[in-house]
């Protein structure tokens, strides 16, 4: 099941923006990149859910993720 952009909160939509923008990422180097300023647990939750929705992947099971399909741009169903 994909994620609607009201699903979204502000980090997802800012993860999402991050790798639309950059391609890759890690939770942690996104949030030195991004100075986010919160736990890495919760980053790292955030992308998980983003991958269990399908948005982005975890390529080769690395910890770097990669924008699969932007949930802020809903769906036509």
């Amino acid at each position: 099941m994909t994620l609607t952009p009201d699903d979204l909160n502000d980090l997802d939509k800012q993860i999402v923006e991050y790798l639309a923008t950059e391609g890759r990422a890690s939770p942690t180097l996104f949030m030195r990149a991004e100075d986010i300023d919160t736990s890495r647990q919760w980053v790292s939750s955030r992308f998980t859910r983003l991958a269990e929705h399908e948005h982005i992947q975890d390529l080769y099971e690395t910890g770097i993720y990669e924008l699969v399909e932007d949930p802020r741009e809903g769906s036509d169903d």
